[in-house]
């Protein structure tokens, strides 16, 4: 089965206190997973520059396709992301000229707005330039900081910063084109099977069974509705190269799955179950 991995992690230490809900993981994953990639992990970092540093070293041990932080860009003294990952990475901190025309363009366009009293590019702003050696920089349209793009050997890793808005759109930008093109060249299904029942552990040993029977569909169950009048939702997913034998997979293990809970299988339009390439 194919596999393309994404590690998130999101610098913030509002959200570990749980002052603010954390949007931008769930903007994330919900866009990769519909191009066929597997968020293996989301972590919520605290600003705090050893744990940040921790928290990427570790992501890329893992050595997923990619690496996604949001958050610690900006130019106050805690926005450290940008050191902490030349720390993970190993290579210097330096300041990028690009980088430096973007954030002055940024505080410009801020000035002339009359959000800010002048343009002028102090060391804080400047900070927000250097960044690991080898960098690919992104401008920020929207608020200060640049985006940064890093291959560490088979991982790209993207530096984001935190407020939703810019966020979405230099994800959307920048960040899925280059996602897309490393993506996987395959075909994604999804079956979905309402079992009527309110016990989750009443059909546990059915779904053991069947994961150990059809190793390449992946099974997850969403319980909806309230008390009294629940519907467990189980949904198979798979990926393949081949449209037609995708299907066929999807049709034996969502077969075997009514069989074994006794549900009837009910028609359905042809290509419902396609996901998208």
């Amino acid at each position: 089965m194919f596999d393309k991995s994404v590690i998130i992690l999101v610098v913030s230490r509002e959200i570990l206190e749980g002052s603010v809900v954390d949007r931008n993981a769930a903007f994330i994953a919900n866009r990769i997973d519909d191009i066929g990639y597997r968020v293996r992990t989301i972590q919520v970092v605290d600003r705090v520059e050893v744990e940040v540093t921790s928290a990427i070293k570790w992501a890329l041990e893992q050595k997923p396709t990619f690496v996604l932080l949001t958050g610690g860009m900006g130019p106050s003294w805690d926005d450290s992301s940008r050191a902490c990952l030349a720390k993970a990475a190993g290579v210097p901190l330096v300041e990028d000229q690009k980088a430096v025309d973007f954030v002055q363009a940024s505080y410009r366009r801020l000035h002339a707005k009359g959000v800010i009293d002048d343009a002028d590019l102090t060391a804080a702003r400047r900070g927000m330039a250097s960044v690991p050696k080898g960098s690919m920089c992104h401008e920020n349209t929207v608020g200060t900081a640049p985006a940064v793009q890093l291959r560490i050997g088979g991982t790209i890793v993207f530096l984001l910063p935190g407020v939703p808005a810019e966020m979405q759109r230099f994800f959307t930008q920048y960040v899925m084109p280059v996602m897309s093109a490393e993506g996987p060249d395959t075909v994604r299904g999804l079956r979905q099977v309402d079992y009527h029942g309110h016990d989750e552990s009443v059909i546990s040993q059915a779904l053991a069974e069947l994961a150990k029977k059809h190793p390449l569909v992946s099974i997850r169950t969403r319980v909806q509705g309230v008390e009294g009048a629940r519907t467990i939702r189980l949904m198979l997913v798979t990926e393949h190269e081949d449209a037609v034998q995708l299907n066929d997979v999807l049709d034996r293990a969502e077969q075997d799955l009514r069989d074994r809970l006794g549900i009837e299988l009910r028609s359905r339009p042809t290509d419902a179950s396609m996901l998208g390439d």
